[in-house]
């Protein structure tokens, strides 16, 4: 019999309550799986209720023994922000999971650590005596796609140009939603969906009906003691066909003005959010890269800041949500023009998905390259930075180049592009 795998373990726990998987597909760091939350946090006044329900003490060895996973959603971040309130989602604007307890894989050693409450760690260690390797998960079965027609989509990337042009913003984060019928099992679709390596993919089962997946690149923030990193990304090419095509392409995007443009506002936005809760002078940025992804190329440029005494997770995402990148710049024109250019609400894409731990410690992804199930059918969103240099052509490309992983894993017939 082969070696267990995470994706093993998830399957023997898939019809768990609250099954909860966040997923270092890519093999770096860790993965936590956990199930059986004790309490949920819901609801617009979800910092403080999360902040009670934090506890100070900690298991060293892994970097999550209980605390809080889960989502915040887009449509939350008037509750923490400026911004416009949103509106009415299918599932709930805000959903963070109380766990006792996680099973922990540390990608560097392949080992398992559980770790949690007496309880849940002998039901885990359970789990690892018993799992049986999982069978292949079933092939895709959307057979249609809904979304913002293309000329629509274009006409308000010109809306936005427009105002950038009059000086009303800098840069607009536009996005476009698409519905998928029929798109079976969730568990199987996010066992497709991880065969595009990702550093951020999760699982949140929200309720019997109601799933999030995500395969997000992009990390919002991780807090480890008094260090917080954010690592916004900007600017897309498509992987190339092969490695000489791969260099070609990283080095355009590596040139490209407009993208570079685009990474530099929001760094400095990011910059600004952080400086609210970190101390004087600790908030700085890296180094920008271009970085090879499972189906594109993005650039990123990370921020890293020292929070200020008395200062904590949950502080430091107050401060900075909603994501810089996925909204634009300055952040609440730019979410003001968002609700009057997209035509359904985002929900959960955009917002963040991760865990808030015990200890203080928290790794938060951009809740990026998101389905989001009911029942069978599916839903996710695609979109990008807008600014002056744009082209509304190139723009309806860059979300069809966005949208290759999630088709892929959706749909019975992806198209070929």
């Amino acid at each position: 019999m082969r070696a267990l795998t995470a994706e093993d373990l998830f399957v023997a726990v898939a019809d768990r309550p609250g099954v909860a998987w966040l997923d270092s597909s890519d093999g770096r760091g860790w993965s936590l799986l956990a199930w059986d939350p004790v309490d949920v946090v819901t609801g617009d006044g979800w910092v403080d209720d999360a902040r009670r329900r934090i506890r100070a003490n900690a298991d060293p060895r892994v970097p999550f023994s209980g605390g809080l996973i889960g989502y915040v959603g887009y449509e939350a971040g008037h509750t923490v922000e400026r911004v416009p309130v949103g509106r009415a989602t299918p599932e709930p604007g805000v959903h963070l999971a109380r766990y006792d307890g996680a099973l922990c894989l540390d990608h560097a050693t392949g080992g398992w650590i559980a770790a949690g409450t007496p309880g849940f760690r002998a039901d885990a260690e359970r789990l690892l005596r018993t799992a049986l390797p999982a069978p292949p998960p079933r092939a895709a079965t959307g057979h249609g796609e809904r979304t913002t027609p293309r000329d629509r989509y274009e006409s308000a990337v010109r809306e936005v140009l427009a105002l950038i042009t009059a000086g009303d913003c800098y840069q607009v984060n536009l996005t476009r939603p698409v519905h998928v019928s029929d798109a079976g099992d969730p568990v199987d679709a996010f066992r497709r969906l991880r065969r595009a390596p990702a550093a951020y993919g999760a699982y949140v089962k929200v309720d019997e009906r109601r799933a999030i997946l995500s395969n997000s690149p992009e990390l919002f923030l991780e807090v480890r003691g008094r260090t917080v990193v954010s690592d916004p990304i900007k600017g897309t090419r498509p992987r190339g066909l092969d490695t000489l095509d791969d260099q070609r392409l990283r080095h355009e995007l590596w040139n490209s003005t407009k993208d570079a443009a685009e990474l530099t506002m929001i760094v400095d936005l990011v910059r600004n959010d952080l400086s609210r809760v970190c101390r004087p002078g600790s908030v700085a940025a890296t180094a920008r890269e271009v970085r090879a992804h499972a189906t594109v190329l993005h650039t990123h440029w990370p921020v890293r800041g020292e929070l200020a005494e008395g200062r904590g997770a949950l502080d430091a995402v107050a401060a900075t949500f909603p994501p810089g990148s996925v909204t634009g710049a300055p952040k609440i024109r730019a979410t003001e023009r968002i609700r009057q250019l997209e035509d359904e609400p985002r929900g959960v894409y955009t917002g963040a998905i991760g865990y808030l731990a015990d200890g203080g410690d928290a790794t938060l992804s951009v809740a990026i390259r998101v389905a989001v199930f009911d029942g069978e059918d599916a839903r996710y969103h695609v979109g990008g930075g807008v600014v002056a240099a744009s082209d509304p052509t190139e723009e309806w490309q860059e979300t069809e180049v966005k949208a290759r992983a999630l088709q892929r894993a959706l749909l019975t017939a992806p198209r070929r592009r």
